[in-house]
């Protein structure tokens, strides 16, 4: 958490900023017009505030565009002005309008990974003029910025989830490439129109794009919100015992910490996530005084806990858009060498899935207050995962998490 409020809140608008400056000055000052330079502020900053989730890669925003068009149009000095001040008004506004102060945050990192891009291709193009205009001239500068955004995104995430940066370019790109080929022809349309009715065309062009476009941030706030309901009621589940309050939330971030480890690819890793959200879902339809208990079970309230797997795999398979998930419901509970349940597979029968959200699961479990002991320390926990490596544990999945303790310590 602390990386990425530094990233949002320092790293990205001072990047921004500074790379601004220093390819502001590394070209040649032209005077500003200074009513329009005001109006491309505000319609970047309004640009800014178009934010499209792309979980769990990001986001993207549509300030790039706004500041590709000034570029191209006026020069870079004042698309650089216009990204260095447009995400400070974008904060400013969103502050204003909706309160928390996490829009704010988002706001001024949005516009300044927006900026930063388009100070890369201004600089680049400033120090090598010769090698920019032999190469597509003006055409350069988009293709450079969102070459820049690409990286920048891949970066981020690889930061705050601790994710080899060169295996996040290939799924940001993907998710990504519809809302770049937009971009583009959005910037196209604007400087068409601007080619024939001059500035006026920019602000009017853009006002549409960004209507036309808002429909696409409401998608990906769906796909943000169904993620956040799952949290919910994962949280609700958690809740029928007050020592495992965000027991699956963490359980799901380590799962899927582990899973990048592990090299696996990011549509298993997103399943992955899910499923080790959803992995205790069958505790619902368990009576509270058997999952409080501070003594042991009785075999008979054994069998009723052991029966939650097979009840939130019935739940979670009667919704399509989660029954990929279903297996790490049902097998996370599974030991290694075959003595676990409900099936008893052993070894790599089980999913692998379901065996990083079991060591995952143990883990927080073992690091966890109850009633009946004090959660022990890391080390503790991991000696316990370690003393039942190939009897519960893969030893790959608590290899993995002991590397994902190691890079979050």
């Amino acid at each position: 958490m602390r990386r990425e409020i530094f990233w949002h809140a320092t790293f990205a608008p001072l990047a921004g900023l500074l790379l601004g400056a220093a390819s502001a000055l590394a070209v040649p000052v032209v005077p500003l017009h200074l009513p329009w330079t005001a109006a491309y502020v505000l319609l970047g900053a309004l640009a800014a505030l178009v934010v499209i989730p792309l979980e769990p890669h990001g986001s993207l925003n549509l300030a790039p565009v706004v500041f590709l068009v000034v570029a191209l149009i006026s020069g870079p000095w004042e698309g650089v002005i216009v990204a260095a001040t447009a995400p400070i008004l974008a904060a400013i506004v969103s502050y204003v309008v909706s309160a928390p102060r996490q829009s704010s945050i988002e706001a001024i990192s949005n516009g300044g990974e927006g900026a930063f891009s388009l100070s890369v291709a201004v600089l680049v193009m400033a120090l090598f003029p010769q090698w920019a205009r032999e190469r597509m001239g003006v055409l350069i500068l988009p293709a450079m910025c969102l070459a820049t955004m690409f990286v920048l995104q891949a970066v981020r995430v690889s930061v705050f989830e601790g994710v080899k940066t060169r295996r996040l370019l290939g799924p940001i790109l993907r998710s990504s490439l519809p809302h770049v080929v937009s971009f583009v022809i959005a910037v196209v349309l604007i400087w068409v129109t601007y080619q024939l009715i001059g500035p006026l065309g920019v602000f009017l062009t853009s006002i549409v794009a960004i209507e036309m476009y808002y429909p696409w941030k409401l998608l990906g706030e769906q796909r943000d919100l169904f993620l956040k309901s799952l949290q919910m009621i994962s949280n609700a589940v958690d809740l029928k015992d007050p020592y495992t309050a965000h027991h699956s939330r963490r359980v799901s971030t380590y799962a899927t910490k582990m899973a990048r480890v592990l090299g696996v690819p990011e549509v298993e890793v997103e399943r992955i996530r899910i499923g080790a959200l959803m992995h205790d879902i069958g505790k619902i339809g368990v009576p509270g005084d058997v999952i409080r208990k501070p003594s042991k079970l009785t075999d008979e309230e054994m069998a009723v806990m052991k029966s939650h797997v097979e009840s939130g795999a019935s739940i979670v398979e009667e919704l399509e858009i989660l029954n990929r998930s279903t297996d790490i419901v049902r097998y996370h509970h599974e030991n290694y060498d075959g003595t676990g349940y409900p099936s008893g597979l052993a070894g790599q029968r089980i999913p692998l899935g379901a065996r990083i959200v079991f060591v995952s699961d143990a883990f927080d479990a073992l690091t966890t207050d109850r009633p009946y002991r004090k959660g022990r320390s890391v080390p503790e926990a991991v000696k316990v995962l370690e003393a039942n490596i190939n009897t519960q544990f893969d030893p790959r999945a608590v290899e993995a998490l002991k590397t994902v303790l190691t890079l979050t310590s």
